[in-house]
Order: structure tokens, then sequence, then C-alpha cells
């Protein structure tokens, strides 16, 4: 049976062992169970996009930043109960730090200095980096376990405007971070320090980054294609697709993807997509999110 539609426009879930978190275009939030139901009703609690997220064991961790105010926030919402609605974007115009100037249900909350970017979980926290500031680790309760300088790739410094961060991957007891450029850095996992700085040559920015242990790196490609990895030091390979990829995984045997127009997947260095009239968001299962707020089946079954 069909889910009614959450009744915002999605652009991505956060997946977790605990729970998934859907994000609206405009803020909006809302937990799903595993069959794409609505727990509670959607709800913006602050007035501001959600630029990152990650599910730990009881707390969705999330980052909201308000570009024209200049304003960023980091909070805490609890995986149980209803969430809130939160006040307007007036009351972003007053900086005096007071709790209605924070995403609402929040365990925890922050202002952040610096747009907050790289969001991931690792181990029982969060890593996330600061544009231009650093990179840090926190733990569930947001008391700083490390932080490490912003990283800088020599031979990208023609591209400043590109070195925003746009994914951290936890591999191997390392933090895998990459630039929207390519550029990639390596911290310890446990106190922040320097493991390796390399450059990976792409034909395109990135838009995001996936790893599985099965399948190696997959690198989304802001317009269209993916990047296949085998480890840090191999040549990439690039392989077209019909539009941008939104979401992939790795379901152990090949990796999975929905975008622009098509669901796709790679099994044995074969391309295989099926065409869908709407954007698909985010994979959940063999279930599709797409861009109306609608679930559809994967359009590529297992035997495919």
């Amino acid at each position: 049976m069909d889910e009614a539609p959450l009744g915002f426009q999605p652009m991505r879930a956060d997946r977790g062992d605990s729970a998934t978190v859907v994000i609206g275009s405009s803020g909006e939030l809302v937990r799903i169970d595993e069959f794409g139901t609505p727990l509670h009703q959607p709800v913006r609690p602050f007035p501001a996009l959600v630029t990152g997220g990650a599910v730990l064991d009881s707390v969705w961790v999330g980052t909201w930043v308000e570009h024209e105010l200049q304003q960023a926030r980091m909070a805490a919402l609890p995986l149980v109960g209803e969430w809130a609605e939160g006040g307007g974007r007036e009351m972003l115009r007053y900086r005096t730090e007071t709790a209605d100037l924070m995403p609402s249900s929040s365990i925890w909350s922050r202002f952040l200095d610096a747009e907050p970017m790289a969001v991931s979980r690792v181990g029982d926290g969060v890593v996330f980096a600061t544009l231009r500031r650093g990179i840090y680790r926190i733990d569930e309760g947001a008391a700083e376990i490390w932080r490490a300088p912003y990283p800088e790739w020599p031979d990208l410094s023609g591209l400043a405007s590109r070195d925003s961060l746009v994914s951290s991957n936890e591999i191997d007891g390392r933090i895998v971070i990459w630039s929207e450029a390519g550029g990639v850095t390596a911290v310890d996992s446990e106190d922040g320090g320097h493991v390796l700085s390399t450059v990976v040559p792409l034909p395109d920015s990135l838009s995001g980054v996936r790893h599985s242990e099965e399948g190696g790196w997959l690198l989304l490609l802001n317009n269209g294609g993916v990047v296949l990895l085998d480890d840090l030091q191999s040549e990439p390979e690039v392989v077209r697709t019909p539009g941008p990829v939104s979401d992939a995984v790795h379901d152990g045997k090949c990796w999975r993807w929905t975008g622009w127009r098509h669901d796709g997947a790679l099994r044995d260095g074969e391309v295989q997509c099926a065409a869908r009239d709407q954007f698909g968001v985010a994979l959940i299962g063999d279930r599709v999110l797409t861009n109306d707020g609608t679930w559809d089946n994967y359009g590529l079954n297992h035997s495919d």
C-alpha cells in the first residue's frame, strides 16, 4: 500500500540504525519508520535551511544555515516523541543568545561562527567542519573530543571558491574528508592527527561521497555521473549516468542509486538504468523517496 505524501518537498534523508530523518527543501524535518511512514507531523524547528545531519543512537544532530543573515546553528533532536514547530525568520534578526533563537525540541544547541559542513557520525558522536576554520569531533552531548586544522590543498589554490567540504567518512580508524574540488584529507579518528592529503582528479565538482567495505568509494558528480575508486591511491573510473545522482547505497553486491529521472545500478562493471518520471531523492530499502514527497518502488529489481 502506498503511503500518503509527506506534505513537503524532500531533498535528502539521513539514515541511521535507530531512525531515518527526512529533510525538506525549506527546513522541514520528519522521522520515518522503515516503511516510510511518518512518526510525527513534519515541522520546521528553525527558520533556515538544514545543511547537514547525522543519526546517532538516541539523537539526530543537524546543522542550519541562514546565508542572508549569516547565522548558523547546530542542535541535537531526540529520536523519540513529537518534534515541535520553531519560530519564524524574524526572530533571527535578534542576536541575543536566548532559547527561542535555537531549534525547537533540541536537547542541546549551539551558535556556530562559520558555515558548518561535512557532518557525519563517527563512533558515538559526530565529526563536522566549519568553513576555513577547522574540523571538530564532538560526542553525543556536544562535548569537544578534538579539533584539527581546516585542510588545504596547494594544488587546488586556484579553486578557492570550491574548497568547501562535502563529505566525511570513517574508515579503518581514519576520517576521510572530501572537498568539492576533489581534495582529500584523512585524519586519525581518535585524536584528529594528520594521516594523509591528496587530490583525486575529477571531471566535475563533487556533490557527495559514499563508501562501503565491499564497493569502495562512489563519488557523486554535480552535473551527472559517478566516479569509482577502489582506494584513495587507485585510478578514478568515471561512469556516466542519465543525470545527476542524489543518493546511493551498496547492498553488499553492487552499488544502487537514484537521481534525476532515473534509478541505476552498477553490476559486474555494467551500468543498468531505469527511467522514472520524478527526481529520486533517497533510497530507503527497496523504495525511492521522490522530490514530490511520495514513495515509489526502486526501478531495478535484484535479478535485473
